[in-house]
Formats: C-alpha cells, sequence, structure tokens
C-alpha cells in the first residue's frame, strides 16, 4: 500500500492492512456513521441511525429519496437488485461501486461506495 498523507494521519486508525475513519455525521438529513476504509480500494458506509421499517422496497425509503432529489443525474441509474438492495450503475456514477441497502435485523439502511485506490 502506498504511503498515506501524515496530515490524515491523526484523523485515521491503522487496523490490519487498512485505515480506518469512523465518526458521526448528519447526511440527507439524518443521523448516521462513516466509515471510510482505505486500503486497495476506497470504501465509504454510510450507516443511518434512525430505525427504518420498509413498507415495499428500499425505493420507498426517504433516505433513497433525498439522495435521488440531492443527485438528479443519478435518477436514471439505478437498478433494484432485491426489495432490499439497489445499486447505481452507467457512467453518471463516477465511483466503483454504489449502493443502498437495508438489513432488516438491524432496520437500518446503509449506503456503500467504492472506488479503487
Amino acid at each position: 500500500m502506498e504511503q498515506f498523507p501524515n496530515k490524515l494521519k491523526e484523523f485515521f486508525t491503522f487496523s490490519g492492512n487498512s485505515y480506518v475513519f469512523d465518526r458521526e455525521i448528519t447526511y440527507l438529513s439524518e443521523k448516521a456513521n462513516i466509515i471510510i476504509v482505505i486500503s486497495h480500494k476506497i470504501e465509504i458506509y454510510i450507516i443511518f441511525k434512525d430505525y427504518v421499517y420498509l413498507d415495499n422496497t428500499i425505493l420507498n425509503s426517504k433516505i433513497v429519496h433525498r439522495f435521488i432529489k440531492k443527485y438528479p443525474i443519478l435518477a436514471s441509474s439505478y437498478e433494484l437488485i432485491s426489495p432490499m438492495k439497489l445499486e447505481f450503475k452507467n457512467s453518471n456514477v463516477v465511483w466503483d461501486y454504489l449502493s443502498f441497502t437495508y438489513d432488516a435485523k438491524q432496520a437500518a439502511i446503509t449506503l456503500l461506495i467504492t472506488t479503487l485506490n
């Protein structure tokens, strides 16, 4: 792994072969935890804290609605993989991977963004 910038080391913890950042944030008007893992790729997890109970699919969640409203260019770029998983694909997505996943056991939605380092 290439050298990690010294000015960022105070924000990240070295764990295994990865640098990890874990903080509370507000995103899309919701409280969440952001976890950034930097190794051979960069993974950004935004785990929303409010309990969510889906009526039908993840597409009906207010978090996904707010995301699409905030980034309208992605409105035609998603594919519903299952009622609990939504992936964004095509040239409008600048990341290698972007998805929303619903965890029924935790009643939580996670946004995952990845890119090669």
